[in-house]
């Protein structure tokens, strides 16, 4: 015959008396609960490293939060560890604090890359800098060079609209034009080039040939009438004989006017030598300004990087707040409920 304890189940041996549960005492429930108020998670440093490594590993979105592949794969490590410093200031005890924590490296982690996109933005604009104005410019001059072309005609006769534009108003326009020529260190070298090579003609022919005449005149007029006008003229070789006396040494008049032509291109060819001196100085001031203004993103990215951030600070601050609050709490602080202030409009 077997024996019943008193749970019903059968045993060979008789129940003892000192197997009972003793009841606890008040003063003991008392205790416990107020060693359960001081816990603030793990004291010992394996048991901090412990918590650490679990927090890192089974996080729901430490999963997530790390881009682990592509041009712009992140650093594992890197996150693991910045998790594991927060784990180590925070102390979390419980799942919920463990996942404000969580929550707090991630948003550290986002802008932290809030601030790699600013700094590729700020990239984009700067890395090509220096290509865009040369572009730029470039552009410039050859639309300069495009409209002193006799082919290309900034007013057309037969436009009303173009009819009713003045002398004054029409040299004010051709004089821009020009203007954009001599900015830039490539439409001075162009410049340059035409009257070397009306200087070579002179030195080899004793005149300047018609085309070259008629690009110095067109290149030159609306800024030095004279000069232009004298080199259109100066075709000596095929001048008319009348007005010229036979006691004037022909020869000796073509030599001094071809010298005196030609002293008057020397001359501005130095006048474009330091014109292209200034405007080199002027395009490096050019770029470093701009490159000190572009030193910020693009409006639309400011915009989108603001925003962002603002929603950030947000998470960050409200993922703060909770945590501060679960724990002053835990350790058996009186914190009152969080302030919910309504400010919008009243149904």
């Amino acid at each position: 015959m077997s024996l019943k304890n008193p749970s019903g189940n059968s045993s060979s041996r008789p129940p003892d008396p000192h197997d009972r549960k003793r009841p606890v005492s008040e003063r003991k429930i008392q205790a416990n609960r107020e060693n359960s108020l001081k816990s603030t998670g793990p004291k010992t440093e394996r048991g901090k490293r412990l918590a650490s490594l679990n927090a890192i590993t089974h996080g729901i979105l430490a999963r997530e939060v790390v881009i682990g592949a592509g041009d712009g794969e992140e650093s594992q490590e890197e996150f693991q560890a910045l998790t594991a410093s927060l784990w180590q200031y925070y102390e979390p005890f419980g799942p919920i604090e463990g996942m404000l924590v969580e929550e707090i490296a991630v948003t550290w982690w986002r802008k932290a890359r809030l601030i790699r996109t600013e700094n590729g933005e700020i990239r984009k604009r700067q890395d090509t800098l220096s290509m865009d104005l040369l572009l730029r410019n470039s552009d410039k001059i050859n639309l300069a060079l495009l409209q002193s072309q006799p082919e290309m005609y900034l007013f057309n006769s037969k436009n009303p609209a173009d009819a009713k534009v003045g002398t004054v108003e029409r040299q004010s326009v051709l004089q821009s034009v020009d203007r954009s020529l001599r900015e830039h260190s490539s439409g001075l070298t162009h410049l340059s080039a035409i009257l070397g090579l009306a200087k070579a003609e002179l030195a080899s022919d004793g005149q300047i040939s018609e085309p070259v005449r008629k690009n110095i005149f067109r290149l030159f007029y609306s800024t030095d009438l004279p000069f232009a006008t004298l080199c259109r003229n100066a075709d000596y070789l095929e001048a008319p004989m009348e007005g010229r006396t036979p006691e004037r040494n022909i020869e000796k008049d073509l030599l001094t006017d071809r010298a005196f032509i030609t002293g008057v291109i020397d001359q501005k060819l130095k006048e474009l030598d330091l014109l292209k001196k200034f405007s080199i100085e002027r395009a490096k001031l050019a770029l470093d300004a701009e490159d000190r203004s572009s030193s910020l993103p693009s409006g639309d990215a400011i915009d989108k990087i603001v925003r962002y951030e603002a929603h950030l600070d947000r998470k960050l601050y409200r993922a703060m707040d909770q945590l501060e609050r679960l724990q002053r709490q835990r350790k058996g602080e009186n914190v009152p409920p969080p302030l919910n202030i309504n400010l919008g409009p009243r149904t």
